[in-house]
């Protein structure tokens, strides 16, 4: 399930979710067949090989998807990669389209971060992340007071991201609060 919604504009192969499942391939292509006879995932079938994709149609996708992505797919990854800089870091969030839960294959991670931490130590934090998600991730690092002076400029991007969808990865929306 955290392979196909974690991916769902992409179809695989029965040996690849076997795989990244840790189970033979016959389990899972009993799995998968079940799951394709209640119209959670979609299956099709080209020569020899018969693919699965997350059925973005199921009246459930959108909680599932959500429902992975928050616990097992790229949220959870990221909050694990970013850590060892919780302490230095009043809020970290994502926004854009994989806070609305409307990305696609080739959809990127938008990150905000806002302590006393670097953007090198960032992307030092995030390189394997990107090869495990498979997504390039964009992170825009702010100190606490580079980011209340902005907004008190009236930064027309700033202001955005925080009007709108966002999910929290490091901090509260207290957090944000006192820092906005």
């Amino acid at each position: 399930m955290a392979l196909l919604f974690g991916h769902p504009d992409q179809p695989f192969f029965i040996r690849q979710i076997s795989r990244h499942a840790g189970t033979s391939a016959g389990t899972a292509r009993r799995e998968l067949e079940t799951l394709a006879q209640v119209g959670l995932v979609d299956r099709s079938v080209s020569g020899n090989q018969v693919y699965f994709q997350a059925n973005r149609a199921s009246p459930v996708f959108s909680e599932i998807h959500a429902l992975v992505a928050k616990t097992t797919g790229v949220f959870q990854i990221l909050r694990s990669a970013l850590a060892p800089l919780a302490k230095r870091t009043s809020v970290a969030f994502v926004y854009g389209s994989m806070a609305r839960h409307e990305e696609n294959v080739g959809s990127d991670v938008d990150l905000m971060m806002v302590g006393d931490v670097t953007l090198d130590e960032v992307l030092a934090q995030l390189a394997p992340v990107e090869q495990t998600i498979v997504r390039s991730i964009n992170p825009t690092v702010y100190t606490a007071s580079e980011f209340k002076s902005k907004l008190a400029s009236g930064n027309h991007f700033l202001r955005a991201v925080l009007r709108g969808e966002k999910v929290l990865l490091l901090g509260d929306l207290d957090e944000l609060g006192k820092v906005d």
